[in-house]
């Protein structure tokens, strides 16, 4: 595996899909300062596949080894390892409800020593100022939007220093001006070395960031190493869905 491999699957099915997939196997790298996105109709399966890629679900088949360190029966020291490495965020990722905005997001860090009190709150209060100024820290979860909520989940992952931020349907709770300046934020932190994994339905988006683009659907997966290779396809299923009217109006 070259070293620049964070994520790599080997033959990769996922164990959880809630529908009998015969479809191909998976098998690809993810990279440092990359961008993969997951696309593909409604109900195919999309989350089981990032959620599996990521090492969150069991495989029905194949392998993946996040630096190095295969998935499967993972000692604790590695889950936490891994844990930390690779970030998954959902689209409603839980936050401690009796905990405010800022708290939140430095209660990992802290846990896992990575630096001290003081410290962290200069990284925390620099990352969310950048992620978005209007946040008001100091208010517990219940009062604020599910935008700031979700902005803040991103904050506490990102103060792990992960080498992978996955995010499973990221801009669900976003209106278009904020959907751009967020996805402003992530183009900043990939040009930093952050590497992207990402579940969407925003097609233009995700054809437009890419460097890779995993394709599924209840039938078969196809995997294109560049954007370029995605547009240039001749796979009937595959333009059809990237051609839809409701995929390119998205913005």
């Amino acid at each position: 595996m070259e070293n620049s491999s964070i994520i790599q699957c080997e033959r990769l099915i996922p164990g959880e899909l809630p529908f009998d997939y015969q479809g191909d196997a998976l098998d690809c790298r993810l990279a440092a300062a990359e961008v993969t996105s997951i696309i593909g109709p409604d109900y195919s399966g999309k989350g089981n596949w990032i959620r599996t890629i990521c090492g969150l679900e069991d495989q029905s088949s194949g392998n993946v080894t996040i630096r190095g360190i295969n998935t499967l029966n993972l000692s604790a020291s590695d889950w936490t390892m891994t844990r930390i490495k690779v970030a998954y965020l959902h689209e409603e990722t839980a936050l401690l409800s009796a905990a405010n905005g800022l708290i939140n997001v430095l209660i990992p860090a802290l846990y896992h020593r990575l630096g001290n009190k003081q410290l962290l709150t200069e990284k925390a209060l620099d990352l969310l100022e950048q992620i978005d100024p209007d946040i008001n820290l100091y208010d517990l979860p219940a009062y604020l939007t599910k935008e700031h909520r979700y902005k803040i989940a991103v904050a506490r992952a990102l103060l792990l220093e992960p080498d992978v931020l996955a995010l499973n349907n990221p801009f669900a709770h976003f209106n278009r001006e904020c959907k751009q300046q967020f996805q402003a934020f992530l183009k900043k932190q990939v040009e930093q070395g952050l590497s992207l994994l990402i579940m969407t339905h925003d097609i233009p988006y995700a054809l437009d960031i890419s460097d890779k683009v995993i394709f599924t659907d209840q039938e078969n997966l196809h995997y294109f190493d560049s954007k370029q290779a995605i547009l240039n396809c001749d796979i009937p299923e595959v333009n059809n869905f990237i051609n839809r009217p409701e995929n390119q109006a998205r913005g």
